[in-house]
């Protein structure tokens, strides 16, 4: 989920930035027997940047494919959806006012972790979260303060949906939201976040966010929901720290314990009500090892109790390392997953009912991207 701005390559001769990716993933999972030892294309990433000091926009679009392999199916699978598109304006005091598809500022911002598949609140629909919509920021002194209001989710891409592949268009998108009869509208989002300095590169930043929003459905679930959170991020020289306790309530009619959310084709249940716990640590090493440098180890992880009962809770554990050649990027990630999307047999359930037995998955994950 990196996006790849740490690599643009920038002309101080003018306000337009342009730049991408192309990355290619090696995959071993333990549960799924044809993706074990496989490396296949994973994203082709573009994006354009504005910045002449007072006006100020960004855009980023992204293409995957799936094979066969990563379907489960007989066919494979091609998606196309934006990641971002906003545009703004910088007023004199630095504080900055967007109108379009940006990251919701919640928690942990704007990311909670250092690995590439992110946390247990992204697949939750509560980091690096997409919506439509505006956003004001602004910073005071060691206060910074964001407010945005989200009148839509932001919409879907396109698919190349089949039987075959099970792809669903309406989940052709960068970030989990309500799918499949319910939809996102009129989301409230506030964070504040303080700057302490406890020395020379050795910061902390402690912040609130809340998140309320309504849920429009079609199939008699309507109702509202609300998050909030609470964080801690830490930087004492090359360690890092970032903490995170949140809880969120959807209150739809009927009470069901799960709804469907979708991101990247697929969707798949989320419990209603639920606790989500992120504890990372990371590690900044010297060195390098021939063209590979710029080394940082760490360990993510992060929990989603949910509040019903019945229902299995989710966890996921992800140690690794990345680094650069030049503009390369590498991740190295050893996963292991518990009633988790991505990371154990329980993709569609995992989050939503969970379940006892059979819920637990190993994958190592090498992604390999390629940033111009």
């Amino acid at each position: 989920m990196v996006a790849p701005s740490a690599f643009a390559q920038e002309d101080e001769k003018t306000s337009w930035q342009f730049n991408g990716a192309i990355r290619g993933n090696y995959q071993y999972l333990d549960y799924a027997p044809s993706r074990k030892g496989v490396f296949e294309f994973d994203t082709l990433i573009g994006k354009v940047a504005y910045d002449d000091g007072s006006i100020i926009g960004s855009g980023q679009i992204r293409y995957y494919r799936y094979s066969k392999r990563m379907t489960g199916g007989t066919d494979s699978g091609e998606m196309v959806f934006l990641q971002h598109l906003w545009m703004g304006y910088r007023f004199v005091d630095k504080s900055e006012l967007t109108v379009g598809l940006s990251s919701q500022p919640f928690g942990l911002y704007p990311y909670a972790g250092n690995n590439l598949l992110e946390s247990m609140a992204y697949w939750a629909g509560y980091e690096d979260t997409q919506s439509l919509g505006l956003k004001y920021s602004r910073k005071d002194g060691a206060l910074e303060t964001q407010l945005a209001i989200y009148p839509s989710d932001g919409g879907y891409g396109w698919a190349s949906v089949s039987s075959g592949n099970s792809l669903e268009r309406e989940s052709a998108r960068y970030s989990y939201h309500a799918v499949n009869g319910n939809q996102e509208s009129n989301t409230a989002v506030a964070r504040v976040a303080y700057d302490i300095q406890h020395g020379k590169d050795r910061t902390s930043e402690i912040g609130l966010s809340y998140l309320n929003g309504r849920i429009d459905s079609t199939i008699n679930q309507g109702g509202s929901r609300d998050a909030m959170a609470a964080h801690y991020a830490g930087s004492f020289g090359k360690l890092g720290v970032r903490l995170q306790a949140m809880q969120y309530n959807y209150r739809l009619s009927g009470s069901p314990t799960t709804i469907l959310i979708g991101s990247y084709g697929y969707s798949n249940e989320l419990a209603t009500k639920g606790n989500i716990y992120i504890a990372n640590v990371s590690y900044a090493l010297d060195g390098s090892i021939g063209a590979l440098g710029g080394f940082t180890v760490y360990n993510d992880y992060s929990v989603l109790n949910k509040s019903a009962a019945g229902l299995v809770d989710s966890s996921q554990n992800v140690t690794g390392v990345s680094a650069t050649a030049g503009k390369l990027r590498v991740y190295v990630d050893y996963m292991q997953g518990k009633n988790s999307t991505f990371m154990s047999p329980r993709g569609y359930t995992g989050l939503g009912t969970g379940a006892e037995t059979n819920n637990t998955g190993k994958r190592l994950n090498i992604n390999v991207g390629y940033y111009f």
